[in-house]
């Protein structure tokens, strides 16, 4: 099976970035229909809401079914096990989350959130039955099935969600446009599992089987928490003291600075924890598949990120309207922090298949301590939403020190090989911020900074910058790296019936 993991992973990471291609597309359209529709406190609500339901799922998630993948041998009974652990977990979870909606209503002093919590809580009744099924497919790489059930769910999402809010639910029309592409997510993994998998539950429980998944599940589950944490602290606290609207602005920003590694690197992630976990014994070809896989994030983190800081001021105001100026200052400090973290979370994988989740847990939990102080400091001096997008720009900095440490301490990899994995993106990266900041002093008696002209002549630029200095410079890895990409393109594309007939991607005779 190691000969073919290579194959294997790119094929995954191909479906990946196939169905994450269209729904990264259909995403921008719908949540620019969704902020002309709603206001930015409808979104703030929300905000308040994914603390509660991503702190609920943390509760119920003990690492058990990424162990399913990360074992080296599995068993029949290992399924059954933590079939039957995740469906007492989740519905114990379901009760709490419905039980304490009202209390955490009052928290936050949101009447609103309170009969919201209780229609989301059956979401994890959902839940419980999907989560193994999801690891058999990630386990036997069916990567082309697994980015077919997520996309149903996103686009059983976003469908529902603009039909609602043209309607005019408001903010329910986010929390039932969840519900039902939860729902489409959930029943297509059950579907392919069954189907391709050859897995069907059963309620055989075994506490040896249990066992093998508990030490490495224990600390999954620690992990999980303070995963939870990094990720909404910076939310729970803006709530808290500075309201929903500015919890709006901030999480519109947030959202379009995470969107390319929320619709990339975190699902790629997940090819990569399957390939990792593979040849989890043999070090240098895992550390040669990671500077490989730096290298390519290179290609696309550096060029977007610095895209988005120019074009923020006209993409906002034009695309999202006048209501959304908020969120232009914040998002443009967080450009930075696109980078640094999309770059941290491919260590994540990394980590969990060399077994070493317990020396990046308590990693992230220091960094956690550093973010929250930085959040909280920002707010206490009055800096607001622009502080704290500051504190984690330069906390996230902190983050990537640190696994980068761990990673260098145990493996064959040092920290100038991680930085020359991204030599010409960095290169090419420099060349467009000159350009873009060449063109902003010579276009602005012009065109106003955040005028539908400027956007397009920024756009303009930093693609003609960064492809022309390329064809200037001509970097040798970046060569090989196209022509390993359109090479592998072709080959996963004549399994795809629709492209297959096309004339380059036929075999040559």
């Amino acid at each position: 099976m190691s000969k073919n993991i290579g194959s294997q992973a790119k094929e995954g990471v191909f479906w990946t970035v196939f169905f994450d291609s269209i729904e990264f597309v259909v995403s921008i359209g719908s949540s620019i229909i969704l902020a002309r529709l709603l206001v930015p406190a409808d979104f703030g609500t929300m905000g308040l809401v994914s603390i509660a339901i991503q702190f609920a799922r943390r509760l119920a998630n003990f690492g058990f079914s990424t162990v399913l993948v990360q074992l080296k041998e599995v068993k029949d009974e290992h399924y059954d096990t933590v079939y039957i652990i995740n469906l007492v977990l989740m519905a114990l979870v379901a009760g709490i989350v419905f039980f304490s909606a009202h209390y955490y209503s009052v928290f936050f002093n949101t009447p609103g959130l309170e009969l919201i919590l209780q229609v989301i809580a059956f979401d994890f009744l959902l839940k419980a039955f999907s989560s193994v099924p999801e690891s058999i497919l990630k386990r036997y790489m069916r990567f082309k099935e697994l980015g077919m059930a997520q996309s149903a769910g996103k686009f059983g999402t976003i469908i529902s969600t603009v039909i609602l809010a043209i309607a005019g639910y408001g903010v329910w029309a986010l929390v039932l446009g969840t519900m039902i592409g939860s729902f489409c997510h959930r029943t297509a993994s059950i579907r392919f599992a069954l189907k391709y998998a050859n897995w069907k539950p059963r309620f055989k429980f075994r506490r040896w089987a249990l066992k093998d998944c508990f030490s490495f599940g224990a600390w999954v589950y620690f992990s999980t928490f303070v995963s939870f944490g990094i990720n909404k602290v910076d939310y729970f606290l803006i709530g808290k003291f500075l309201g929903t609207s500015q919890l709006g602005f901030y999480e519109r920003a947030f959202e379009l600075m995470s969107l390319p590694r929320k619709q990339l690197v975190r699902k790629v992630n997940s090819v990569l924890f399957s390939s990792y976990s593979r040849i989890q014994d043999d070090n240098a070809r895992v550390v040669r598949g990671f500077l490989r896989v730096a290298t390519f994030l290179s290609f696309i983190a550096y060029p977007l990120m610095i895209w988005l800081f120019f074009v923020s001021p006209s993409f906002i105001t034009v695309v999202y309207g006048e209501k959304w100026v908020g969120t232009i200052l914040p998002l443009q400090i967080m450009c930075l922090t696109g980078i640094i973290d999309s770059y941290t979370l491919i260590f994540q994988p990394l980590m969990k298949a060399k077994g070493m989740v317990g020396h990046h847990a308590r990693r992230d939990f220091l960094y956690l301590i550093f973010l929250s102080v930085a959040v909280f400091v920002a707010i206490s001096l009055g800096h607001g939403i622009a502080g704290v997008a500051v504190g984690v720009t330069a906390v996230s900095l902190v983050r990537l020190s640190l696994m980068l440490n761990l990673a260098v301490r145990n493996l064959p990899m040092t920290v100038w090989d991680f930085i020359m994995a991204q030599k010409s993106a960095i290169v090419y990266g420099l060349i467009q911020i000159g350009a873009c900041l060449l063109v902003e002093y010579f276009t602005r008696p012009w065109f106003a900074v955040d005028s539908l002209p400027m956007m397009i002549i920024i756009s303009v630029v930093a693609l003609v910058a960064f492809v022309g200095a390329h064809l200037v410079i001509r970097f040798a890895d970046v060569d090989e790296v196209f022509d390993e990409i359109v090479g592998d393109l072709k080959k996963v594309s004549r399994k795809v019936p629709v492209l297959k007939k096309l004339g380059f991607v036929q075999k040559k005779s």
